[in-house]
């Protein structure tokens, strides 16, 4: 995760400062224009679907990136879509995107993500995420601070 987590946190914490600055507003604030626009974000992506995707015609992309914001705290959706896809001599043997969403709890308090939750509409994917959470939410715990 290294510099792609730094890069989204610091995005988190903006929307988390607002957040304190207005508490009394529910408002959420959409990152994805510019998380997308953000080229070691595109490659961090890159790099997740080389690992989870199959065929030669892989590719994931950031579907959006959302943090919310009310009185009773700040948290983070963030989706990706992971598209598998073989073709060969012009024909497309199997194709298949699935949807990973990551919700997480954002703590002004400890400067970190928590409450961490990722589910899948695939179920190869619900069960490497189930398998790996614990993995997955010490990666977080120990880049995932953002001040």
């Amino acid at each position: 995760m290294g510099g792609w987590s730094g890069k989204l946190l610091s995005a988190f914490a903006l929307a988390a400062a607002l957040f304190a600055a207005t508490p009394a507003l529910a408002l959420d604030i959409d990152l994805t224009p510019a998380l997308a626009a953000n080229p070691e974000v595109q490659r961090q992506v890159d790099r997740l679907c080389q690992q989870a995707c199959l065929g030669n015609q892989r590719k994931a992309w950031l579907e959006s990136a959302v943090v919310h914001g009310d009185l009773g705290g700040s948290s983070v959706t963030v989706v990706l879509r992971l598209r598998s896809k073989q073709v060969a001599q012009g024909f497309t043997l199997y194709e298949d995107t699935a949807k990973v969403r990551i919700d997480a709890d954002i703590s002004l308090a400890d400067c970190g993500l928590s409450n961490i939750r990722a589910t899948s509409n695939n179920d190869i994917y619900r069960a490497l995420l189930k398998a790996f959470a614990p993995q997955i939410r010490a990666a977080i715990a120990k880049h995932g601070r953002y001040c």
